[in-house]
């Protein structure tokens, strides 16, 4: 989902595609809320990096990675904590991500907020990209990173991954709403004391970054839907995404519809139908962005290959029946292709 931002973050206006490869300044402030609480102020925190608030308070303001990483360091000699994850997540507020934020807040209902957090993500984080899906037995979200820059990348994903589930209950007005995290790092130095605290069930030391959750969860409203509101949030991201110049719309599109898709083997006939537009526009544009049809299907499939054949005990057929192949020597073949080795054996070990 996307993560972020100011606490009048309706503001935001990104000139430059340069601006997007760090982190808008408002993580910054949140990171603050949470070091407050040892009782550091914010020229305790930010003067080593000749940072403000006033200047992270700009919804223009992008904290280099490098910079961001060196400042979560900080904090957490500052605190003594192994993480500070826990409690960044329990302080997200959805109005801290600007449009994105409204947008999923005044959404029709869950299924609807997901979508939109996975189209829009990387207009503030475009090193994140997040996979929402109804295929298989639960509901899953799958969140890939694209640096492995520590302690950031941990921070990151357990602040985003508790945020979900706290801006979740916010959002739907439900406090039971529950679900099952996996995690691909190490459980940090005395996590322990917080596991007990959250209605999640996490799991560390896993092949994939990926939350699932009962499917029921789909229809539950937002208390504050409003689709005009929605519709005019929607329409300044799209905006934003027009000003970085998004190369990868299309086919961030094209895979959403195959994620999202009961059957994950559409034509493209089909796909470029609901795309409104020839199968033959389709093929060209997504040339043009460096990818095709047969690769984002491969990309799907793959996906949703690892994700049962890792969280459920279907047996071989039924994944090679749900994925769309005819027979399992033809799923085999195909898994052996993307991963260099069989269904059968990556699932005794995912991480050879």
């Amino acid at each position: 989902m996307t993560v972020v931002y100011t606490h009048n973050g309706l503001g935001m206006k990104i000139n430059s595609a340069r601006q997007d490869q760090g982190i808008p300044g408002v993580y910054g402030l949140l990171l603050l809320d949470v070091v407050s609480r040892w009782g550091y102020n914010d020229q305790t925190l930010f003067a080593p990096f000749h940072l403000t608030s006033e200047q992270l308070a700009d919804p223009e303001y992008r904290i280099p990675i490098h910079i961001a990483n060196e400042l979560v360091k900080h904090a957490l000699r500052l605190t003594g904590e192994s993480t500070l994850g826990y409690h960044l997540g329990h302080q997200m507020r959805i109005s801290i991500h600007g449009f994105i934020g409204y947008a999923i807040m005044t959404a029709n209902d869950i299924t609807d907020a997901l979508a939109l957090a996975t189209r829009f993500i990387q207009l503030r984080m475009p090193f994140l990209q997040l996979y929402f899906s109804t295929f298989g037995p639960k509901a899953t979200l799958q969140l890939q990173c694209d640096f492995d820059l520590e302690p950031l990348r941990t921070e990151i994903i357990l602040s985003l991954t508790i945020g979900i589930m706290t801006m979740a209950r916010a959002l739907t007005g439900r406090d039971d709403l529950t679900g099952e995290v996996d995690l691909d790092f190490e459980q940090p130095f005395g996590f322990e004391k917080y596991l007990n605290k959250m209605a999640i069930n996490m799991r560390f030391d896993q092949p994939h970054l990926i939350s699932s959750f009962d499917k029921q969860y789909l229809g539950l409203k937002m208390v504050n839907a409003d689709p005009i509101a929605s519709q005019i949030a929607i329409n300044q991201c799209e905006s934003e995404l027009s000003a970085l110049g998004e190369r990868r719309r299309l086919a961030m599109r094209v895979r959403d519809i195959l994620t999202n898709s009961e059957q994950h083997y559409l034509s493209i006939e089909s796909v470029a139908e609901l795309l409104h537009m020839s199968d033959r526009t389709l093929k060209r544009q997504l040339a043009a962005e460096g990818t095709s049809f047969s690769t984002l299907v491969d990309e799907v499939r793959y996906r949703h290959a690892t994700s049962l054949l890792s969280r459920t005990d279907y047996s071989l057929e039924q994944i090679a029946d749900e994925l769309g192949y005819s027979d399992v020597a033809n799923f085999s073949r195909a898994f052996k292709r993307w991963s260099g080795r069989s269904p059968s054996n990556w699932r005794k070990d995912p991480y050879l």
